[in-house]
């Protein structure tokens, strides 16, 4: 169930909302889940817009002990995990990647923390657009248009979780239709699932079954087929 789930945010799309659910998406539960959003493509008349809200939006969330109210990023889930996100983000550095927004463990709380980290200048063929971090780390890239994002967006071996956000039916229909992802959202964050619905992905994302909801017991059940037949006498 890996992912490198992408947003595609179009120029028509309610800014406001988009943030926050890019924000939810990938920075919340400090970006351990297999549906955590890590790539956000962004339509280029709103680019810079979104990008400088975003890096606002994500310096600000407060980092520390999960058992305080106050806190929005907690830890990451053990130190070898911490040291995997920090390399990743020296890689996206290494590529030449610009780190906007993080970027470096966050020292107050003693625990294995990290800064939520936005990144700017990612190539869609750089290793922190193609594979998965399991971080609070984000790559926001520019595209012309919807048929950009989708292309760019099924270019990794991954295909559990995606979302469009647009006010237009018709290329709401168009995302469902190409993208290559078991989870499709509109308008909403990729990390979003409801335990009623069947739950799976594509491509590398998938065991070619789902689980959660009816699919459920198709997953956890081994069919046997019997053949009976009562004796002649």
């Amino acid at each position: 169930m890996g992912g490198k789930n992408p947003v595609i945010v179009l120029a028509d799309a309610d800014l406001e909302q988009a943030l926050g659910q890019t924000i939810n998406g990938a920075m919340l539960s400090t970006g351990q889940k297999c549906t955590a959003t890590s790539r956000a493509f962004v339509q280029r008349p709103i680019f810079d817009q979104f990008v400088d809200r975003l890096v606002q939006r994500a310096a600000a969330l407060r980092v520390g002990d999960p058992m305080e109210a106050a806190t929005e990023i907690g830890p990451l889930v053990s130190e070898s995990q911490r040291d995997s996100v920090l390399e990743y983000i020296e890689i996206g550095r290494s590529e030449g990647g610009e780190v906007l927004a993080g970027g470096a463990p966050e020292q107050d709380g003693g625990g294995y923390f990290v800064k939520p980290t936005v990144f700017g200048q990612i190539a869609p063929t750089m290793r922190l657009a193609q594979e998965e971090v399991f971080g609070p780390v984000l790559a926001v890239m520019p595209i012309d248009d919807l048929d950009e994002g989708i292309a760019l967006a099924n270019s990794v071996k991954f295909g559990l979780s995606a979302s469009v956000f647009t006010r237009d039916i018709a290329t709401a229909f168009r995302f469902i239709r190409d993208i290559e992802s078991g989870i499709v959202h509109i308008n909403s964050e990729t990390a979003g699932a409801e335990p009623q619905a069947p739950f799976g992905g594509m491509k590398a994302s998938s065991s070619f079954s789902r689980e959660q909801g009816k699919s459920a017991i198709d997953f956890f059940t081994q069919v046997k087929t019997v053949y009976f037949d009562m004796p002649a006498s």
